[in-house]
């Protein structure tokens, strides 16, 4: 597969050298820090073109670039065309949801889920009723007055993060026990001074029984996973979640399943991988754990991570870098094409004393996070 080398020049020249520097480094581990209006997506669909008419002649089909929404993939597949033609159709972009769907409907004999359709909000609160009509006497989360259903919102948000971020009940139950061990060495659970009863330093007992109370709740909610799992198979159903755990746990069960896929894309490209969540993330560290420095591209901020209330988590980014910190790449680009600097000003005094920022975990790299405008040199690859 070829790349027009006059269509893939005349945008070259327009990048600025961090985005040339990102394109250009085809192999191994990249981790690439763009800011707002940074031109991302012109650096993604470059590099793609660039593996494409590089000395690796890459084919489109070995390349797997994963996004977070509909509309990313779809402007990502766009720009692609206007750089690379046609060839930019047989390349693999997807949601996460998307690939895992593709996964499963081109493997149907190792999921064997053809009659199961998803679910929709009523069917996923009839369920949640079922399981909590059916709770044995002395259950924690069972009610015997008031509102029985009280919990199954609760429930159901808990159920979500599971699936979300990969989280198994047991798993859940030993953080749980963790988090109690230590309830007696927070600062909230110890009285700073004397008072009537208690002496400084003295455990807030009270706190602590509630707080267990709480924890031991959810710990009875997560235990009722499995029961909702395997209601939801029984009433034919799934939801988006379970694509991504579905191909998770035939990835750990079929070697050979997953190795098709690891031989299969050869450069992996992540966008907004800030947005990941933990299930997705383990499944970018699936595909990737074949190699020990795999070609594998991420693209992110911590300062955009606006996905965070569905289990984003700012910390695969910094778990990325301590993975492959041995021969890692690292670029930042600084150059913002759509605001002004004024703008841009504010926006960095808002987040500078954020202690969650990279260049605060991260100090050792010494990262310069400072957005330069730069609207008035592009005004149509961001």
């Amino acid at each position: 597969m070829t790349v027009s080398e006059d269509l893939f020049l005349e945008r070259y020249t327009k990048l600025n050298e961090r985005q040339k520097e990102a394109v250009d480094h085809i192999y191994g581990p990249v981790m690439v820090i763009a800011g707002p209006g940074t031109g991302k997506t012109e650096v993604l669909s470059m590099r793609i073109a660039n593996l494409m008419r590089s000395e690796a002649q890459v084919q489109p089909h070995e390349i797997l670039c994963l996004t977070y929404t509909e509309e990313a993939t779809s402007s990502m597949r766009r720009r692609l065309v206007q750089i690379i033609g046609p060839a930019a159709h047989k390349v693999n972009i997807y949601t996460f949801h998307a690939f895992c769907n593709n996964v499963i409907q081109n493997n149907s004999e190792s999921f064997s889920l053809r009659s199961l359709q998803p679910i929709t909000d009523l069917e996923r609160t009839e369920i949640l009723y079922k399981m909590l009509e059916e709770l044995p006497q002395g259950h924690p989360l069972r009610k015997l007055s008031g509102n029985i259903y009280f919990d199954s919102g609760k429930i159901s948000r808990l159920f979500d993060l599971m699936k979300r971020e990969y989280l198994p009940p047991a798993y859940i139950s030993d953080a749980i026990d963790s988090y109690i061990k230590g309830l007696p060495e927070r600062e909230e659970y110890i009285y700073k001074k004397a008072g009537k009863g208690y002496q400084k330093g003295d455990v807030k007992h009270a706190l602590i029984n509630e707080e267990i109370r709480k924890m031991e709740g959810t710990r009875s909610a997560a235990l009722l996973f499995d029961k909702y799992e395997e209601l939801m198979k029984e009433a034919g159903r799934y939801d988006f979640n379970d694509m991504i755990i579905w191909v998770l746990n035939a990835f750990k069960e079929n070697t050979a399943l997953l190795q098709s896929y690891q031989e299969r894309y050869q450069f992996i490209l992540v966008d907004e991988y800030q947005d990941t969540n933990g299930s997705q993330n383990e499944l970018i560290n699936f595909l990737t754990s074949y190699w020990e420095d795999p070609n594998i591209f991420v693209v992110g901020d911590d300062d955009q991570g606006v996905y965070e209330f569905q289990g984003a988590r700012i910390r695969n980014i910094v778990d990325f870098y301590e993975r492959y910190k041995e021969s890692i790449k690292i670029i930042v680009l600084p150059h913002n094409y759509r605001s002004s600097q004024l703008i841009l000003d504010k926006a960095m005094a808002s987040i500078q004393n954020n202690n969650q920022r990279l260049i605060n975990q991260l100090q050792e790299l010494n990262l310069d996070k400072q957005v330069i405008a730069a609207a008035e040199r592009c005004k149509t690859r961001c």
